[in-house]
Order: C-alpha cells, then sequence, then structure tokens
C-alpha cells in the first residue's frame, strides 16, 4: 500500500462524486452530490450555478465540506475522504477546466453548459482518510495552514 497521504490522492483522483455539504442560513444542512476534479495538493474543484442552493450558501459562509468515497457493500472494503475548508467562486482556469473535461471525456459538448457556470474551490482545512482495508475504523488526519491562493 502507498503512504496514506499517496492514497488519498490517487483515491480522490479515482472517484468522480463528491457529497458537498453546506450548513444553511436558518440552521440545518444542505448536501448535493457533485462531479469534482483536484487540483493542486487537495483542493477540490466544481462546475455549478451560481444559483444552486450549494452555490449560494458557499458565497454567504465561504465553507463547505466534502465526502468522497468508494462505493462498497462490505465494511472491510470502505474507503474514503473527508474534507472540511474554505470555499468559494474562483476564476476559471484553463487547466482546471482541461482536467475537468477530461476526467470526465466531456470533448466540446458541454462548452456552452461550462460557460455559464462557475467554478469552485473547496480549499482544504482539515482532511480525514478512511481506510477499513487496514482495519475496522482505521483513520488518519491532516491539517492544513490557510492557503494564500485566490
Amino acid at each position: 500500500m502507498k503512504s496514506p497521504i499517496e492514497e488519498a490522492a490517487r483515491l480522490l483522483d479515482s472517484i468522480e462524486t463528491m457529497v458537498l455539504a453546506v450548513e444553511l442560513e436558518h440552521g440545518g444542512a444542505h448536501a448535493a452530490p457533485l462531479y469534482f476534479v483536484r487540483g493542486k495538493g487537495f483542493a477540490l474543484y466544481w462546475l455549478s450555478s451560481p444559483a444552486s442552493l450549494h452555490s449560494r450558501e458557499i458565497s454567504r459562509t465561504g465553507a463547505a465540506a466534502a465526502a468522497v468515497f468508494r462505493p462498497s457493500r462490505q465494511w472491510a472494503d470502505l474507503r474514503g475522504v473527508q474534507i472540511r475548508g474554505r470555499a468559494a467562486a474562483v476564476r476559471k482556469s484553463r487547466d482546471i477546466i482541461d482536467a475537468y473535461k477530461a476526467k470526465f471525456r466531456l470533448g466540446n459538448e458541454l462548452d456552452s453548459v461550462i460557460a455559464r457556470s462557475r467554478l469552485y474551490r473547496l480549499e482544504p482545512r482539515w482532511m480525514r482518510l478512511i481506510d477499513n482495508r487496514r482495519g475496522f475504523g482505521w483513520n488518519m488526519e491532516w491539517e492544513f495552514p490557510a492557503s494564500e491562493q485566490k
């Protein structure tokens, strides 16, 4: 097995969907499944409408959490990554958009949808890798300093 931090990166790169969670203004939480791509380090990027509930709450709070996991039917196969951090709409990056299009084999057929969408980034402040292959409940956590990326 790879080191835990390498395993977390490989897992994020091999899974297409994350569940993004945000806190709602009047209490409660909202979760949305979204396609994502990993950028530099462990930053997660996705495209979304600024009118969607999760986008509006990110605009309001600047915070989000995500869960990324490989589907499994047996407890011993459960593997995933949990992330909490700062989230925001960011300027579209050709490199990130190209990586997104390549990961999902989009070609150019959704360029008009991508043009109407905003690019968002979740910059982790905390991350946990869960890997039951290493033993039931095995996990490792990391904390990351605030990024200077804009």
